[in-house]
């Protein structure tokens, strides 16, 4: 499940998708069956480590502040409904595998943080710390015009799979994936494994 935006404000802002700088574009036939395998690995990975985001306490970090270690960086917002029924299995994946190799990076693009700080507190989010960042600076790198959307980034700061949807990260096959990752396993052997895969309608 996904939510589209349609406020003038970004979709002014999903222009800028179709430039150098951002990982991927929309594909008007992305394929969602639910499951981890609409994931979409990108034949070149793009570097996104001094991309910038809120913590908790205003301040803002890079993303390089993560390098080393696996992240599922997801995209969300207090408005959208899919988000809001992804993030405590997001919450979940973070207490189960979360640590020196992995770790889930959960970013708001509300416009009012404080809306979001409500959502992780009504939805008992214990495991992940909060991050903040406006759409239009997120929009520079990644595309913000579908939410959720999750992004995994390599040890080297480097996007590598994109899915423009909500998924049921206490799946196995999800987990599977991620620990796949961990283990060093490589997006081009992940992308390979799926171009192999029979396409089903």
């Amino acid at each position: 499940m996904r939510c589209r935006v349609y406020s003038s404000l970004l979709l002014a802002m999903a222009i800028s998708l179709f430039s150098a700088t951002a990982p991927a574009t929309h594909e008007t036939n992305e394929s969602y069956d639910g499951t981890i395998n609409s994931l979409r690995w990108l034949e070149s990975p793009i570097t996104v480590a001094e991309v910038l985001i809120r913590n908790e306490q205003g301040g803002r970090i890079a993303l390089s502040r993560f390098r080393g270690q696996i992240v599922l960086l997801n995209l969300w917002a207090s408005w959208c409904k899919p988000c809001a029924m992804e993030l405590p299995a997001l919450d979940r994946l973070q207490q189960r595998l979360g640590g020196d190799d992995f770790i889930v990076v959960a970013v708001s693009l509300d416009s009012d943080p404080e809306l979001a700080r409500q959502m992780f507190a009504d939805l008992s989010i214990e495991s992940m710390a909060f991050y903040s960042e406006t759409a239009e600076q997120l929009a520079k790198n990644f595309p913000v015009d579908v939410l959720p959307t999750n992004l995994l980034i390599d040890r080297d700061s480097r996007v590598m799979g994109l899915l423009r949807a909500s998924l049921n990260w206490d799946d196995s096959e999800s987990e599977n994936l991620i620990n796949r990752l961990i283990a060093g396993v490589s997006a081009a052997t992940l992308r390979a494994e799926k171009a192999q895969k029979p396409q089903t309608e």
